[in-house]
């Protein structure tokens, strides 16, 4: 049994769902409504001076984290009142100073101690027995080794139900950054998914020293799922029938396009009429709903019944949670490839997300009534408080791929933490490179800080530790060694490149991700013609010296260089801000204003105000201008007529 199932068998495994060990008044609910400072009902520190204790047993006890004197009722030492400031059980008044008996005091912090008591803390003094320190600040009411502290082992009362003691301090069991999978050796502790791993600084169900099983693969966010097509690339990338196997759904086929190159798996069908009817684009609960599409603006209102009582059965294992639907939606649409015959067609199918930002959040207090209602009130606040502490009752969610641009919503590692990508700026610091570990970089750094900082965003809001610098050879267009995803003519079949080589480069990988992926082969050619009409790099740059991108070919221009021998990072990793400044300054060719990189080009986010282009796409998304200039961003671009992409 988890440690919840254990909690809540010995608040209500009797008969008497009514729980009534529990202290409630005639209809079954919790007596007392106010609290301290509310301003509503009465608190049950009486006029009298007295403390109310008539209901220290049994019944429930939020300690940090309460609404109203009912969730004290089951406190110890007379703290049975909640000051509502603190949202913390007291034994008196901090606001009158009244409530405790004669001879004693009310602290600012709501106990009751001898008249006249001090905190040994506050004078620098030495406590022996854990009644010195009743005087302090909830954080310093145990003694430890002579010092008031806030735990030690056999005295955690002052943590919340989501942290544990670690050296007399109360830490989160998740923490919202970690270094090594130690650091969340706690994290789901006693439910039934356990988020033990670290991965890129977050807790995680998997990382590299905590693989998955065999026949799943590891998701940026650490999730394992079973691997969809090709090994390493875009989920439903494939070469063949085989590859599909490990897809959710009915998408068990590589549908190949018809004038040769890489599949995608998906569903056989007639034709895009077919689908829903016995064949499933989506895994469940989203194969529900199929609703075929030409924008999103057709999906707008379309989206299914989804069991959040299930979810929570799933996270806790307490099978005694009963269902509870709500309405998610549906509102993008994406071109989901469907087998028909020999050849494949593309359907636009409404589906949750193309992105993490596409998912709705799912909040437990709209359906708590009826998925906890057959625990009781009391287990139920227990439970929701040992799973969230003092957070807001938020289950977050993510976009899980599914096949080519589009996926599922679920549920992140931990309830606690949003593993949602990108996000959280930027330190707005440059002061060293990619492949340097130090200080947390800046998105605007290069197109490359940028690429990184949306895969683990500690890199641009913590520290550039040497995970950061080992994500760069698989990010970046160039590694810290050169050997990253090379820039070369777009027109050669050789190594796969960098999105952010240049604008066609990013405008081809956007539409095939296997060229920036595995390989830039003589597909990846063919897309020229068609995405980019036919422009070769020849014997020119992948882009613009004074403008941020992938590492520029030393020798394809003069500019170029001179910057590569005075900085060879400019031609091995990525040209970014630094390198753009050295043409400036070496080179003279630079002029003032413009935008840090090519609006058709994936790469930092822009500003705004660059360019009428940036303008516009910011405008529908702020994304671009805040985390990242990325292939949506990009994709966006082409659709608007002053980007000229």
């Amino acid at each position: 049994m988890t440690r919840l199932d254990l909690l809540l068998v010995a608040l209500c495994s009797s008969s008497l769902l009514v729980l009534a060990a529990c202290p409630t008044g005639e209809t079954g609910q919790q007596t007392g409504s106010g609290s301290i400072g509310s301003g509503s009902g009465d608190a049950t520190v009486s006029d009298s001076g007295g403390v109310d204790t008539t209901s220290g047993e049994g019944g429930l006890c939020l300690l940090h984290n309460c609404d109203s004197d009912a969730d004290c009722n089951g406190c110890s030492e007379g703290r049975n009142s909640c000051y509502a400031e603190d949202k913390r059980c007291v034994a008196c008044d901090p606001i009158s100073g009244t409530g405790c008996e004669a001879g004693e005091e009310c602290t600012e912090f709501g106990n009751c101690v001898p008249t006249g008591a001090t905190c040994p803390a506050d004078v620098g003094g030495e406590c022996n027995v854990d009644e010195d320190c009743a005087a302090c600040d909830p954080l310093h009411q145990v003694c430890d080794a002579g010092a008031c502290v806030a735990c030690r082992g056999d005295a955690v009362e002052a943590c919340q139900s989501t942290e544990q003691c670690i050296d007399n301090g109360c830490v989160p069991k998740c923490p919202e950054a970690c270094m090594t999978d130690g650091d969340c050796s706690a994290c789901g502790e006693g439910t039934a998914q356990p988020a033990t791993a670290c991965h890129n600084h977050r807790c995680a169900e998997c990382s590299e020293t905590n693989p998955c099983p065999a026949g799943d693969s590891c998701s940026p966010e650490g999730v394992c799922s079973p691997v969809c097509g090709l090994p390493g690339m875009v989920a439903g990338t494939c070469d063949g029938d085989g590859d599909c196997v490990g897809c959710q759904g009915d998408n068990d086929a590589c549908n190949a396009p018809i004038n040769g190159g890489h599949g995608v798996c998906g569903p056989s069908a007639s034709g895009c009429s077919d689908l829903g009817d016995g064949v499933a684009v989506l895994p469940e609960p989203f194969d529900a709903v199929t609703n075929l599409c030409s924008d999103d603006a057709d999906c707008s209102g379309v989206g299914i019944e989804y069991n959040v009582g299930a979810l929570l059965r799933d996270i806790t294992g307490i099978g005694s949670i009963d269902d509870a639907n709500i309405e998610y939606p549906m509102n993008a649409c994406a071109a989901v490839t469907v087998g028909v015959g020999q050849t494949s067609v593309s359907c636009g199918v409404c589906v949750p997300c193309r992105e993490d930002d596409d998912c709705m959040d799912i909040d437990i207090d709209m359906v708590a009534d009826d998925a906890l209602g057959p625990l009781g009130g009391v287990a139920a606040a227990i439970l929701l408080d040992e799973l969230f502490g003092p957070e807001d009752h938020l289950v977050h969610m993510f976009c899980q791929p599914v096949a080519g641009d589009y996926g599922v919503c679920v549920p992140c590692p931990t309830v606690l933490n949003d593993c949602a990508g990108g996000g959280g700026g930027g330190s707005g610091s440059c002061d060293h490179d990619v492949c340097t570990a130090g200080n947390a970089l800046d998105p605007t750094c290069g197109d490359c800080a940028a690429s990184v900082c949306q895969l683990d965003d500690f890199c641009c809001t913590h520290e550039w530790d040497d995970v950061c610098v080992g994500h760069v050879a698989d990010t970046c267009a160039g590694g810290c060694d050169g050997g990253g995803a090379g820039c070369h003519d777009q027109c050669v079949a050789g190594e796969a490149m960098g999105d952010s080589c240049n604008a066609c480069v990013s405008q081809i990988c956007a539409e095939d991700p296997f060229c920036c992926q595995t390989e830039w082969d003589e597909v990846c050619v063919g897309h020229v013609a068609t995405v980019c009409d036919g422009a070769c790099a020849g014997s020119g740059c992948g882009h613009d010296e004074c403008e941020q991108g992938g590492p520029l070919e030393d020798g394809c221009s003069d500019c170029a260089t001179e910057v590569c021998a005075a900085d060879a990072f400019c031609c091995m990793t990525d040209w970014d801000a630094t390198c753009v400044g050295e043409a400036d300054s070496i080179c003279g060719i630079c002029t003032a204003g413009g935008c840090a990189h090519d609006e058709c080009q994936t790469g930092g986010p822009l500003d705004a105000g660059c360019s009428d282009c940036a303008d516009a796409i910011c405008g529908d998304d702020p994304f671009c201008c805040t985390d990242q200039w990325d292939s949506a961003c990009v994709t966006q671009a082409t659709d608007v007529a002053a980007c000229g992409c």
